[in-house]
Order: C-alpha cells, then structure tokens, then sequence
C-alpha cells in the first residue's frame, strides 16, 4: 500500500513540475515581411506632480498587414498603439512607474494601520536582456511573439509643467 502512495505521490509531482515547465510563452522568428527601424526608448519625469516612465517607439519601416499588440520590456508590459503620419508608422508603448509610497513607522502599531505591502513584480514570461524586448502580434487568430534586440535608450526628457 505504502508503494502506490509513493508512486502516486510522484506522478502527482511530475505532472505539477512539467506543467509549470510549459507555462513559458514560445517566442517565434519576426513576421515574414515586416521589418523593424531603429527602436528606442525614452525614459520621462514630470516636475509640477511626481511621476515617470519610459516610452518605447518601435517604428516599422516596410508594408505589412501585421498588426503589432503590445510589448514586454524590462520586466513590465504595455499595450502598443499605432501612429501613422504619411507613410511613416511606429507603434508607442508607454509604462508608468508607479512611485513609491511613504511608509508612517510609528511605535504605536494602529497609526501604522495605513501601511500597503510592497508590491512585488511577478515572474516575467519572458528572460531578456536590458536592451531587449519582445513584441506581441495576432496571426490566424493566434498571439504570437517575437524579440527585438539592440533597443537603444535616448536622454531622459522631463517636462517641468506637465500635470
């Protein structure tokens, strides 16, 4: 009897480790036909109310009927929307960094009652490098994915007015 509850046991275990294993998302090579500019990322800062982030540009430089959806750089994601002026095109992502909250330490623990937990990143569906990112799209009614590598980082522009 102890046996089947060991052998049981194990393949309760396995089947639970290979399922976290695919949980992963399958980046794939980048769209026949679309090819990609010089993408860069500009990081901001407001001055009148705190706040910041970075703005992705991803500009594409050939026709296609592709339709990029969102982008996943640095550990974060951002839907992408679609600027045309002309014939130029580029997709725009913008990611808001959220600022920090004050923290009141206090010795009596009910004014501390306000306090949030941290919040904690949760695992990436992707690894990439600082410098890469990876771009979702639809084709055939499917969410497919692919990196783009080599992203260069602008100055930081900070708009001293802006709400």
């Amino acid at each position: 009897m102890k046996r089947f509850v060991y052998r049981c046991s194990g393949l309760l275990l396995m089947s639970v480790l290979l399922s976290c294993a695919g949980s992963r998302k399958q980046v794939t090579a980048r769209p026949e036909g679309l090819e990609l500019g010089n993408v860069v990322t500009e990081n901001w800062r407001n001055g009148a109310k705190p706040g910041s982030g970075t703005t992705i540009f991803i500009p594409v430089t050939s026709e296609s009927d592709v339709l990029l959806d969102s982008v996943y750089y640095r550990g974060k994601g951002a839907k992408l929307e679609k600027v045309q002026r002309g014939n130029y095109l580029v997709y725009i992502g913008w990611f808001v960094h959220k600022p920090k909250q004050d923290i009141i330490m206090h010795a009596d623990p009910k004014k501390e009652v306000g306090n949030r937990p941290p919040e904690l990143p949760g695992p990436s569906p992707f690894e990439l490098e600082d410098d890469e990112a990876v771009v979702s799209y639809v084709a055939r009614g499917k969410t497919r994915y692919f990196k783009v590598s080599g992203i260069t980082e602008e100055k930081t522009v900070v708009n001293p007015g802006r709400n």
